[in-house]
């Protein structure tokens, strides 16, 4: 009997060792999410293309604290909504440090509509071009393809399938990776991003302030946990 042991032991020896080695060497992504900064839509309601684009007052000085909290993290990789409320809450961070952010279509703003259709969406088209002041051009980047254009999202149900796009792309491009990736997105479809990235249903429970910051660590299965939300 414990001569049949040990030789069993010692056939299952160099599996058990690869086993071990790559449970070690296995990375563990985290993920900190930021809503962009107060616009002047955030505080007045009246949501105009011009309003939804300006910071307010508020916005500038939370822009100026964020670019400040950011510091105390060591981000890897920064990736970005491409509306221009987005882009302006992390380029000071850009400028200040010398990096640039990559501009992903899917993290842009979605999931507002109040009816919930039970329908499903398969496919989603492009829509406008995704424009870059002179000023920004230099700090933004844009993936192969054709990413510098943003998807035509029309209800709700097209919205979710944006998100989970964007949750796929994220554990594609950096699950299991070991870095540190910093998002900057939106309300509605941030509080559905973090629900997706949990294993939960995206039905928006998480009420995000503005420059709030989520963070989200990866577990072994592949999900992430919420581990806390502050300013």
């Amino acid at each position: 009997m414990h001569i049949k042991l040990m030789t069993t032991l010692v056939l299952l020896l160099p599996s058990m060792l690869i086993a071990v080695a790559q449970s070690a060497t296995a990375g563990q992504t985290e993920v900190y999410f930021v809503r962009h900064a107060e616009t002047m839509g955030n505080l007045t309601h009246s949501h105009s293309k011009q309003d939804d684009r300006t910071l307010s007052p508020e916005g500038i000085r939370q822009v100026e604290e964020l670019t400040r909290s950011l510091e105390q993290l060591n981000i890897d990789y920064i990736v970005v909504s491409p509306k221009q409320r987005a882009l302006k809450t992390i380029l000071p961070y850009l400028k200040k440090h010398r990096l640039t952010a990559e501009i992903w279509p899917e993290l842009a703003e979605c999931c507002w509509q109040k009816e919930h259709r039970q329908s499903s969406a398969f496919d989603l088209k492009r829509g406008e071009k995704i424009e870059l002041t002179s000023g920004m051009a230099p700090w933004f980047s844009f993936a192969a393809g054709d990413s510098h254009y943003s998807y035509d999202t029309r209800n709700y149900s097209e919205g979710i399938l944006q998100t989970l796009m964007a949750a796929d792309r994220l554990k594609k491009r950096f699950g299991q990776s070991d870095k540190t990736i910093l998002v900057v997105g939106h309300y509605h479809a941030g509080s559905r991003l973090l629900e997706i990235l949990q294993g939960m249903e995206p039905v928006g429970r998480y009420k995000l302030s503005n420059t709030s910051i989520s963070h989200l660590v990866e577990q072994p299965n592949g999900t992430f946990d919420l581990l806390n939300q502050h300013r």
